[in-house]
């Protein structure tokens, strides 16, 4: 479509920004890298001269369109460059142009008088080999690093990745914005609640009255299109079997009961923060009760979000809000991967990775990505068969067999009866996850000979505490609730670090080497909640497009908190909903280890994608 510009006048740079922007996508469908320009060409019946017109690409430098280098279109009686990129098969961008009348243009300024622009945008593709190992960089850490601007100087593209503004970590990368999708078809949910004889008996039905023995159920809900969640509206707890369904519209979130280490009942109702919601069409007793054994079916139709597009804001700050950044790790400058970045697969070993980043030191850090480059779900897991350990085939894992003391969140622990912080944290005892991990690595690395070809840069548990008031001592088992350090900077300040904040104990390192705790037998270990939020988590916002989700649950390395009241120890642990969640560390969750390769691993070619990995030589 035509982009037009009539009966305009002089605006401010502020006010043009606030205009709606004319926004495309360039998307590319073919099976080889091309190189792309974005013009604006200008149409023979446009008499409004270019000097006169401000021209903005996203959140590019605002120019008049005269400045903008001149090309040649076929058609056109000016052409403009406003952009020049290049896409690997199926990659894509998104811009946003915005055009108006310059603000240094006068009543003096005749020629602009009663004059229109009458523009379209350009795309001119052609087929382009970008190839790091061609421009003579051949290590993996040197090529993620150039291959982000299809660079031919290592130091430029370092300068230019330097340069980019830090994220804003209260905020998702990408910025999403949701949309509702209702089924059509009714499915049945069987709520099962307490006798109503147990009201009253005291002990661990001390908590159980008349009312919320009932599920909770809203006349109607709220949707929320920036953390795609749901809120019930005026909830009750009622009788599902005594509403009628063709007067009013009732609605069922998710209540019910639980049991805690000691077997008390505990009562949980979701009203708000729901992700999917579940319209009522119709409900019956089981058995003739519709609490205690049996329960109630709920037929209901189910409302659940899916992803609709990025917001306008992330369609102009997608170039600056997505890729590499920097933050400082253990040992120097770490350059880290956000957002739905797709230059990022390695394949080495037989799996593929996606690289979290290159760290301080200069060894890059794999997230285990599956046995291709199409891998989903479970796929995305470490597969382990070990009789020794009873794994036999399996993708999933606990943290640590037992969750009663808060010992348990350490990837190694200590004593566990309650001595002393230094004590319950001493790393003597390996975790379920760690003996998981170390068996992987020992039949997939160390057994095919691989090992050369990873170093050991740390991986960080962290159990520092967070400064809460009245916080546990995070060794006893009664008192206050221990929240750490990981919760504080996830939850509440959402400010991710790189640094172990207690390195001498917390990270995790060979023994041998001159830093961390030296506990480690295998140089093998976990995404932390840190990294996480670094690749686009945030708190309260659910994400499905960074590259580290997965539509399966899996462990992080980071402490959550312990619950003094029903003796819970829990991980972070990244939902297949798309947010960061608490996990307690004694049930499944999938098990994607991390490792370091040496920054010096030679690469035979690629580019990053998952077509077109990053190769790393073995032979």
């Amino acid at each position: 479509d035509a982009i037009n510009l009539e009966k305009a006048y002089p605006i401010t740079d502020e006010e043009g920004m606030d205009l709606t922007p004319y926004t495309f996508t360039i998307k590319n469908t073919c099976n080889s890298f091309i190189s792309y320009e974005v013009a604006l060409g200008i149409l023979e019946e446009s008499d409004l001269s270019s000097s006169y017109i401000a021209a903005v690409l996203n959140t590019n430098e605002i120019k008049k369109l005269n400045e903008y280098p001149e090309v040649e279109i076929e058609g056109y009686k000016e052409g403009r460059l406003l952009q020049t990129g290049s896409l690997s098969y199926e990659d894509e961008e998104t811009y946003s142009l915005r055009i108006w009348m310059d603000e240094s243009v006068t009543m003096d300024d005749i020629e602009s008088m009663n004059k229109a622009l009458y523009s379209k945008i350009v795309v001119t593709a052609t087929v382009k080999k970008y190839s790091p190992v061609e421009e003579g960089f051949t290590t993996l850490a040197d090529a993620m690093l150039v291959n982000e601007y299809q660079s031919t100087s290592l130091e430029s593209a370092k300068e230019k990745i330097s340069k980019k503004q830090e994220p804003d970590f209260t905020k998702t990368a990408p910025i999403i914005e949701w949309q509702e999708e209702h089924e059509t078809a009714t499915t049945a949910i069987t709520s099962t609640m307490p006798h109503p004889d147990l009201v009253g008996q005291g002990g661990i039905y001390s908590q159980l009255t008349n009312e919320n023995i009932l599920p909770t159920i809203g006349t109607g809900y709220t949707f929320d299109s920036v953390t795609g969640k749901y809120t019930l509206t005026n909830p009750q707890n009622i009788d599902p079997t005594t509403l009628d369904y063709s007067q009013q519209d009732y609605y069922y979130c998710d209540s019910g009961f639980n049991t805690n280490a000691n077997d008390d009942v505990i009562i949980y109702s979701r009203l708000s923060n729901c992700l999917t919601l579940f319209k009522i069409t119709s409900a019956r007793a089981i058995n003739g009760a519709i609490v205690g054994t049996g329960g109630t079916d709920i037929k209901t139709k189910i409302y659940s979000m899916t992803v609709y597009k990025y917001n306008q804001e992330e369609l102009e700050n997608d170039q600056s809000d997505k890729g590499l950044y920097t933050m400082n790790d253990d040992y120097g400058t770490s350059y880290y991967y956000r957002g739905n970045v797709n230059n990022n697969y390695v394949q080495f070993g037989g799996y593929y990775w996606r690289i979290i980043r290159l760290n301080g030191d200069g060894s890059v850090r794999l997230l285990y990505a599956g046995t291709s480059p199409t891998a989903e779900g479970t796929d995305l897991n470490m597969e382990l068969t070990d009789e020794n350990l009873g794994y036999l085939n399996q993708r999933t894992s606990v943290f640590n067999a037992d969750r009663t003391n808060p010992g348990y969140v350490g990837y190694m622990y200590g004593n566990t009866f309650n001595s002393s912080y230094a004590e319950t944290h001493a790393n003597q005892n390996d975790s379920e996850i760690k003996k998981y991990l170390d068996s992987w690595y020992r039949q997939n690395i160390e057994n095919k000979g691989l090992k050369e070809y990873i170093t050991d840069a740390g991986f960080c548990n962290d159990r520092s505490l967070s400064t809460v008031a009245n916080n546990g001592n995070a060794f006893q088992t009664s008192g206050n609730h221990t929240y750490f350090a990981g919760y504080q900077r996830y939850f509440e300040t959402q400010k991710p670090i790189l640094t172990c904040p207690n390195a001498s104990n917390d990270l995790f390192t060979l023994n041998g080497n001159s830093t961390g705790n030296q506990a480690l037998t295998y140089p093998i270990g976990l995404i932390t909640i840190d990294e996480l939020m670094l690749s686009g988590l945030a708190n309260g916002y659910l994400n499905k497009l960074l590259y580290s989700f997965s539509k399966n649950n899996y462990w992080s390395m980071t402490a959550s908190f312990y619950d003094k009241n029903v003796q819970v120890a829990s991980n972070f642990a990244f939902s297949e909903y798309g947010y960061g969640s608490v996990g307690t560390v004694n049930v499944l969750a999938g098990v994607r280890g991390v490792i370091n390769l040496k920054g010096n691993v030679e690469i035979s070619g690629g580019i990053g994608t998952k077509n077109d990995p990053f190769v790393v030589k073995t032979v």
